[in-house]
């Protein structure tokens, strides 16, 4: 867990740092793409004329433009690579679930001990889904599921893919709706 702490405050700086990259980057490639054309006021007696002169970029505007192109795609991947690392790690899941006890031939308390360690390891709206589904004995209809939570079908339905991309449920077709039912390995069984 300090690992992850660590992490986390390292992307938060490197965060912090690409922001202000992209922000300053910004600033001169806007800086360099506005620049106003030179006018050119001529005079004939009693007439005067306004002569837009074209504005052409030198070598040297050409080049500060690709840099700053190549330091923003930089700056935006560093921005990419934080958010994905902020986001809560599937593979811990996996290995807190793979390395339950598979010994035991009662099936009761090792669904029960699993059942706790996944508890342990989700928070928030995912702990709630996981604790209904464990009072309706592991499988439930997502259309009940959705009435159980009291939250919008959408919201469930991120919740429930985050949970199936993690290996903690699984989901198959059942007539309009779909049946939740919680991984073999978590319920015990083996296949």
């Amino acid at each position: 867990m300090p690992d992850k702490i660590i992490r986390l405050m390292t992307c938060r700086k490197r965060l912090i740092l690409v922001v202000a990259v992209l922000i300053l980057s910004s600033i001169v490639v806007v800086n360099m793409l506005l620049v106003s054309a030179p006018v050119v006021i001529q005079i004939e007696g009693d007439t005067f004329r306004v002569i837009d002169i074209p504005y052409s970029y030198t070598t040297k505007d050409a080049y500060v433009l690709l840099v700053m192109g190549l330091v923003s795609g930089m700056a935006v991947s560093q921005l990419l690579f934080c958010l994905k690392v902020l986001q809560f790690e599937p593979e811990q899941t996996r290995s807190m679930v793979k390395t339950a006890p598979d010994t035991d031939t009662n099936d009761e308390p090792q669904n029960t001990e699993q059942s706790k360690v996944i508890l342990r390891a989700l928070e928030g709206d995912e702990k709630k889904t996981i604790e209904i589904m464990l009072e309706n004995g592991g499988d439930i209809l997502q259309n009940e599921l959705v009435n159980s939570l009291d939250f919008s079908k959408a919201k469930v339905s991120r919740i429930l893919m985050n949970l199936e991309r993690r290996g903690i449920v699984s989901k198959s077709k059942y007539g309009l709706t779909n049946r939740i039912s919680l991984a073999d390995d978590i319920r015990g069984e083996k296949r």
